[in-house]
């Protein structure tokens, strides 16, 4: 996690975050005083996460799936490796060793 992100001043109550596993986070409601956030992670239930976004009840407070992610680390697309199926079943552009 970056700890140069505070998710408690970031978050407000009905706001959607995603977690580290991409599920979807509503944020219940804030605990400045508390340095808390209160959510709920679909298909998981009712979840508590620290001011640096961490899921208060990892064990050992290692990082993990339910952790939350900062917006914009969230928004960054992955590039996604694709092959043409015209260019793979060309015969002069094969790259298998069995070909």
């Amino acid at each position: 996690m970056t700890a140069s992100f505070d998710f408690v001043a970031a978050c407000t109550a009905g706001m959607v975050m995603r977690t580290r596993d991409r599920s979807a986070a509503t944020i219940a409601r804030v605990a400045a005083g508390e340095g808390l956030i209160y959510g709920e992670v679909h298909m998981f239930g009712p979840c508590v996460w620290r001011q640096d976004g961490r899921y208060r009840d990892a064990p050992a407070g290692a990082a993990g799936p339910l952790d939350l992610m900062p917006p914009e680390a969230a928004a960054e697309p992955k590039s996604r490796k694709t092959i043409s199926l015209k260019d793979a079943l060309d015969p002069a552009n094969r790259s298998f060793c069995c070909d």
